[in-house]
């Protein structure tokens, strides 16, 4: 892999932004592809073993996949 690659994976961004501020830096930076980026982010957490990060990037995903369309009620 890219030696920036690396550095982007194990830059601590989910630790100095909250999930909706990720989420637009991520939307901004990748546009449609700002999912899957998300996921592969949330997988190499968890295959590093942090379970904090992981959180953090599912909740950045959830926001990611639900931008602009209403939520279904819950039921």
């Amino acid at each position: 892999m890219p030696t920036s690659w690396k550095r982007s994976h194990k830059a601590d961004l989910w630790r100095r932004l909250d999930p909706g501020e990720a989420s637009r830096v991520m939307a901004g930076s990748y546009g449609e592809g700002a999912g899957a980026e998300v996921l592969l982010r949330a997988f190499l957490e968890e295959r590093d073993r942090n379970p904090a990060a992981v959180r953090f990037w599912l909740r950045v995903y959830d926001l990611l996949s639900s931008s602009g369309r209403p939520r279904a009620a819950p039921g």
